[in-house]
């Protein structure tokens, strides 16, 4: 197997460790080639399309969700595969596949790993792989986005400040043709079941069902927001009667007005007031930990 790393220099909060050296000391098992993903995202086009030249069959994300989101969008319906190679924040993609957050140990997890196929999504034609949302998590995403520190602290720190100030909206939601006029704290649509951290915004998400699960968080109080936050980490939000998850092949989410969004816990501000998301079946390859049986 021929894989070519890239590597985000800039991604987590170890920003100072060698990880070319991790990869070349773990990969014997591999032929592959290291490099520092570029400065300008746009020039990933073609580095991608170079690696399909060279018959490369693997490609590795190495970083947090936001490298992992750009280099799996340009893998989509190409024969190229996607590895990662955890070392962000929250790692909320390389988790549900299955990869231990240490970089040591999700390449150990890699070595005889298997090449499998999932799901897609897009959004007013925007793919994503994970998950996207409106509400509180777009705003904390781009609060964090803004941060000039990494890590589950700076999360927990900007959640904390952000709720105090973040008031519910109203939305108009279409699910496969079905309205309905919900106010919420949170809109999530899921293709995989987590932000990151274990945080599980839909805990019984599949990649290979075809479906994405639509998450509505009600607005919530100071005094229930700890049970909600507990059951996001114990894999039990949706039992709580305060959300709704409902699968579907096409979303519709309107707004009353432009506002924050993110992908794959990105911070996307131009979307619109009118999002369009539909499910991009069997659309990427992945490179998976051997044996995982779920995806």
């Amino acid at each position: 197997m021929k894989a070519l790393f890239l590597i985000n220099t800039r991604s987590g909060t170890r920003r100072g460790y060698d990880y070319g050296a991790l990869i070349r000391s773990e990969c014997d098992w591999l032929t592959h080639e290291l490099q520092p993903a570029p400065k300008q995202i746009s020039d990933l086009d073609a580095m991608i399309a170079e690696a399909a030249t060279q018959s490369f069959d693997v490609v590795f994300a190495v970083g947090g969700d936001g490298t992992v989101h750009e280099v799996a969008k340009r893998l989509i319906g190409t024969p190229l595969a996607l590895g990662i190679l955890p070392t962000g924040s929250g790692n909320g993609f390389a988790r549900h596949l299955g990869f231990p957050a240490q970089a040591r140990n999700a390449l150990r997890a890699a070595r005889g790993g298997e090449i499998a196929t999932i799901d897609t999504a897009v959004v007013n034609g925007r793919p994503f792989v994970g998950v996207m949302g409106v509400g509180f998590d777009a705003y904390i995403a781009d609060r964090f986005a803004h941060s000039t520190t990494r890590g589950m602290q700076t999360y927990v720190r900007e959640g904390l400040a952000g709720f105090a100030s973040y008031r519910a909206q109203d939305y108009e939601l279409t699910i496969d043709g079905v309205a309905s006029t919900p106010r919420a704290f949170v809109v999530a649509v899921a293709n995989s079941s987590q932000y990151g951290n274990d945080a599980r915004i839909a805990p019984c998400a599949s990649l290979q069902d075809g479906l994405l699960d639509v998450v509505v968080i009600e607005p919530t109080s100071a005094l229930r927001a700890p049970m909600l936050i507990a059951r996001l980490f114990n894999g039990s939000l949706h039992r709580s009667s305060a959300v709704r998850t409902v699968q579907g092949k096409s979303v519709t989410i309107r707004r009353v007005s432009d506002g924050p969004a993110h992908l794959d816990g990105e911070p996307v501000p131009d979307l619109g007031s009118t999002l369009e998301v539909n499910i991009n079946p069997m659309s990427l390859r992945v490179l998976v930990p051997a044996g995982r049986a779920r995806l």
